[in-house]
């Protein structure tokens, strides 16, 4: 942006919590602490396509893109205090990427990403927030037998923190899949404050006991059909813009707030795939496809429409849908990991394996985020520590007046942006340079398209070329397959590539 206009500047008549996500994908935490009432004032993510997915739905943002290692922290301290006018920050949150740490990944203690924890606390060194909340996944506090959770807390405590940490399922916050994350928590030792955990707010009615009966009611588990069932109407190869089914649970009543649809695409799998996906049963695996049926596909499961998910991941083939032979889509995605339908992912839709280190498409943004109802629990519980009240900060006006800006279709290389996003998004790169933005209005606006599309041996309009600032594509299919026009598209993206291949 970047001259024009600017995010509002904080009244201090309301005085919330001002928080800074670090390493902040797409803005999941920043979405829940914002439903808690903490405000989230400046983002900082590596790459370009999941910041302007958190800076477009988050409309007091500012986006900071790059490498968080080539950051000066007073950059930070300098952009929050140009653009919101306030120099004390509440909470720092932040997950380092944990390919390091994870079990679901190559455990090599000489990752660089491993040392990302200490870029983390040369900003918290620098802001002193009251508060700071690392996320990561639970190796992070078992990997190389403990070593880096033990420099961790050496190094927050020499700050000057008072730290604990709990391993938090996602689906006892009403999210509506299996999700356990490390979360850790620390208060500032001369703030003298107490950070005490929140409670479950849901559990499983089936496996409660007589001791339960004298504490406060929980909802039970939100299952798959709980979340996704009203988006179950589209088909593989189609698209959908608005709703065409309607609401059938609580669940799905709080993330609907509009008839627009985004990022609800169904891939259109080649016969191969769906001869597989058709072998595979409501809540089975790929282990229960005979051998010479299999694909080198080594995990797969069909969701259960009766249980809770599978823990959503940042690719998009482990899943199949419970009633259709496909993958779920972006949408039916995000709607496992809490987010509202009117929050919009930018960006390529999904990538091929040699794109993977050039990309993060839309599955992956939904995948690597925080649910938002798991990090709304952190914030309230956070938000009362610090004696301020919760309630709902986002700007839903805003960010549904936002949503006339969007242009094309989710496929390919996603969305583009009409020129009104100039005078609205604010996105800098780690030397404090604008961004220039994926500014595009010839597709037609996605509020004007039809409320279905039909993919399926059809051309359609599309960017011609992928939205990347700073990242070199060099090498990349993308950029091969750039002077093509593929018809379906899985043609374009080879969304399931290892499933398709066998």
């Amino acid at each position: 942006m970047n001259s024009g206009e600017q995010p509002p500047k904080l009244s201090s008549e309301v005085a919330p919590p001002i928080a800074v996500d670090l390493f902040s994908g797409a803005g999941g935490f920043s979405e829940g602490l914002a439903q808690a009432g903490i405000r989230t004032v400046l983002a900082q993510e590596l790459h370009p396509q999941p910041a302007l997915t958190h800076v477009f739905n988050h409309p007091e943002a500012i986006g900071l893109v790059g490498d968080i290692r080539q950051l000066r922290p007073e950059l930070i301290s300098h952009l929050i205090q140009k653009h919101h006018g306030c120099s004390t920050i509440d909470l720092v949150v932040g997950g380092p990427p944990c390919q390091g740490f994870s079990t679901a990944g190559k455990k090599d203690k000489n990752d660089p990403r491993n040392t990302l924890f200490d870029n983390y606390c040369d900003i918290i060194a620098h802001l002193r927030p009251r508060a700071l909340v690392l996320e990561n996944v639970p190796g992070f506090k078992k990997m190389y037998g403990g070593k880096m959770y033990q420099a961790a807390l050496s190094r927050l405590s020499d700050l000057g923190y008072v730290v604990s940490d709990r391993v938090l399922n996602a689906v006892e916050y009403g999210v509506p899949q299996r999700r356990k994350r490390f979360v850790l928590v620390g208060v500032r030792s001369d703030v003298g404050m107490d950070f005490v955990w929140p409670e479950a707010t849901h559990s499983n009615p089936e496996a409660r006991c007589e001791a339960d009966l004298f504490l406060e009611p929980r909802k039970g588990f939100v299952s798959v059909e709980d979340a996704i069932s009203d988006l179950a109407f589209l088909g593989p190869g189609m698209e959908a813009h608005r709703h065409q089914s309607p609401i059938g649970t609580p669940f799905q009543a709080e993330r609907r707030h509009a008839d627009l649809l985004f990022n609800h695409l169904a891939t259109q799998h080649r016969q191969k795939a769906v001869e597989t996906f058709k072998l595979i049963g409501e809540g089975e695996t790929i282990n229960s496809v005979p051998s010479g049926a299999k694909s080198a596909k080594k995990t797969m499961a069909r969701l259960n429409r009766r249980h809770i998910s599978n823990t959503v991941l940042a690719l998009p083939d482990d899943l199949i849908h419970y009633h259709h032979d496909r993958i779920p889509t972006v949408r039916e995605m995000a709607r496992l990991q809490s987010f509202d339908d009117e929050y919009v992912f930018i960006g390529k839709r999904t990538s091929g394996f040699m794109d993977r280190k050039h990309d993060v498409p839309q599955y992956t943004q939904v995948g690597n985020a925080v649910p938002p109802l798991m990090a709304r629990e952190i914030g309230k519980a956070l938000v009362r520590m610090l004696g301020r009240p919760t309630r709902d900060l986002r700007n839903l006006e805003e960010r549904r007046r936002r949503l006339s800006w969007v242009h094309g279709s989710s496929g390919y290389s996603g969305y583009t942006l009409s020129k009104a996003a100039e005078r609205g998004l604010v996105l800098y790169d780690v030397t404090g340079s604008t961004i220039e933005l994926p500014i595009d209005e010839t597709p037609t606006q996605v509020q004007e398209r039809p409320g279905m599309e039909d993919w399926r041996g059809s051309r359609h309009e599309m960017p011609k070329k992928q939205w990347a600032p700073g990242v070199s594509l060099e090498g990349s299919i993308a950029s091969k397959r750039a002077r093509r026009s593929p018809t379906i598209p899985d043609m374009d993206e080879k969304l399931t590539q290892s499933t398709q291949g066998s």
